[in-house]
């Protein structure tokens, strides 16, 4: 009877591990991405400038389409840096404290500015988070 009971457990507890969900690895939450504030192509004057923020000429395909820049942030959050600049920290908190969205919002601007190569991306005028950066480092 002792050794049915424990063979049956056993039995149980291996095909619970095989019958577990395999984990795989999450991206960030696409709800912790604000919007960027500016659509590609805005104000072109005919030379390859369009305008972002306060009326600062940009690249017109800045921003990128927000899925290319999402999985341009997934990737170096994955990588924890940069993957098109490596010395740069790509950290990526979920929470709310000021750090936190520090962290956060430091990591959206490297992953813009950084998109095709080291420096080599949009402007942070080509979004709101710049604007978003000052007021989150206002906070008390």
């Amino acid at each position: 009877m002792k050794f049915s009971t424990v063979f049956l457990f056993a039995a149980a507890a291996v095909s619970s591990v095989y019958a577990a969900p395999a984990l795989h690895a999450r991206g960030v939450d696409p709800n912790l991405v604000p919007a960027f504030g500016v659509v590609a192509g805005s104000g072109a004057d005919g030379h390859g400038n369009c305008v972002g923020i306060n009326g600062v000429l940009i690249p017109c395909a800045c921003p990128p389409p927000r899925d290319q820049f999402i999985a341009s942030l997934n990737a170096n959050v994955a990588a924890g840096h940069m993957i098109n600049n490596p010395p740069i920290a790509a950290p990526f908190p979920t929470g709310n404290s000021k750090p936190e969205q520090q962290a956060r919002i430091a990591t959206l601007l490297s992953t813009l500015q950084n998109l095709h190569g080291p420096g080599v991306g949009c402007p942070a005028v080509s979004t709101v988070y710049g604007q978003l950066q000052q007021q989150i480092n206002a906070l008390p």
